[in-house]
């Protein structure tokens, strides 16, 4: 359960939010992003406003870190920009959390497309709804942290992943210079939706790892299990390791089920500072966050981007506006354009075939 943490700063960083700060993936700047495609446009001081507002109800949104704690400071102001936020290197650059808020508002010039940036330490995904809710007039969220930590896995585990690391999706020949990202609308609805959702990206990375000659023998999976609505970062997440082929399904499910958090998430900072060396051996073939189905003002659709980080550095995400669309998402930090866009393909034949 999530404990309220007031408006006041200062306050020390929270469990997940420094697992994150010092995890040493020296390659991932942990910028998580949401794009909202609006049904109205949205007027550039309109949206400063309600940023000063959400600011002076969370003040997170506006903090500045010291060392492992949060000091008041003042939010940044909405940045405009011309076309597509998604791409824009405004958008995803890296938060120099010392001197910048963690959170920042991308909105294109013609007023429909608004994109949030935050920090993974400050806020999760479902963080970001909340933010974006707020920003499109809805009601103001309250600031959550997180949860004492539940029982730790075994930690057996963490040896067979250092014994038999999960195989990473091929990287591409070329791959962009930056992260690369693609979208697509689809139906997301009946049972088990996160569940399937990894089969299909399993069976996708199969076949996009065999026209490249790559091994897919053991298959590591990161699974996001957010927390309750509200301003923070509380989410944790479930590992699954499989032998490729076998059926994901019935892993997944019973991993969310379960209360037991993987070891390196409840020892992740100093126990896996010590294995720097051999921390890439811990990672997962990808990650899948499913924000489910939301209620956001003003919006037909929503784009979610989580973190991609580690070897594979491939993060798919899935979210849906209530009466509107939903959508899966990739972020993939070695793959081109193409390759990511080919990806993502797969995944959704996959997943219509599996429906």
């Amino acid at each position: 359960m999530a404990h309220d943490v007031g408006m006041s700063l200062p306050r020390p960083v929270s469990r997940h939010e420094l697992g994150l700060l010092r995890f040493p993936d020296l390659r991932t700047d942990w910028v998580v992003l949401l794009v909202a495609s609006l049904v109205s446009p949205l007027d550039g001081d309109d949206l400063a406003g309600r940023l000063e507002g959400l600011h002076e109800a969370v003040p997170l949104v506006g903090a500045t870190l010291q060392g492992e704690t949060w000091l008041p400071g003042q939010p940044g102001r909405p940045v405009v920009v011309d076309g597509e936020p998604v791409g824009d290197a405004r958008l995803d650059a890296a938060f120099d959390l010392a001197r910048q808020p963690p959170l920042r508002v991308v909105l294109g010039s013609n007023g429909r497309r608004l994109a949030l940036a935050c920090h993974h330490a400050a806020f999760d995904g479902l963080a970001l709804v909340a933010i974006m809710t707020a920003l499109l007039g809805g009601p103001l969220p309250a600031p959550v942290t997180s949860a004492p930590p539940g029982p730790a896995g075994s930690r057996m585990a963490l040896l067979r992943r250092l014994l038999g690391p999960a195989d990473r999706i091929a990287r591409s020949a070329h791959p962009s210079s930056r992260d690369t990202y693609v979208t697509d609308e689809v139906e997301l609805s009946g049972p088990s939706v996160t569940a399937r959702l990894a089969q299909a990206c399993v069976d996708a990375a199969a076949e996009h790892n065999r026209h490249r000659g790559a091994p897919w023998r053991r298959v590591g999976i990161s699974i996001a299990k957010g927390g309750p609505p509200g301003v923070g970062n509380v989410a944790s997440y479930r590992r699954v390791d499989v032998p490729a082929g076998d059926p994901v399904a019935p892993a997944i499910a019973a991993a969310l089920a379960s209360a037991d958090e993987p070891a390196e998430q409840t020892r992740a900072g100093l126990a896996l500072a010590l294995a720097r060396p051999v921390v890439h051996r811990f990672s997962d073939s990808f990650l899948l966050s499913n924000l489910g189905r939301q209620f956001v003002p003003n919006t037909a659709r929503l784009d979610f981007f989580p973190v991609a980080r580690g070897r594979s550095a491939v993060a798919f995400g899935a979210v849906g506006v209530a009466g509107m669309s939903s959508t899966v998402s990739l972020r993939a930090r070695d793959l081109s354009q193409a390759d990511a866009k080919s990806l993502l393909e797969g995944v959704l034949r996959s997943f219509g075939r599996g429906h």
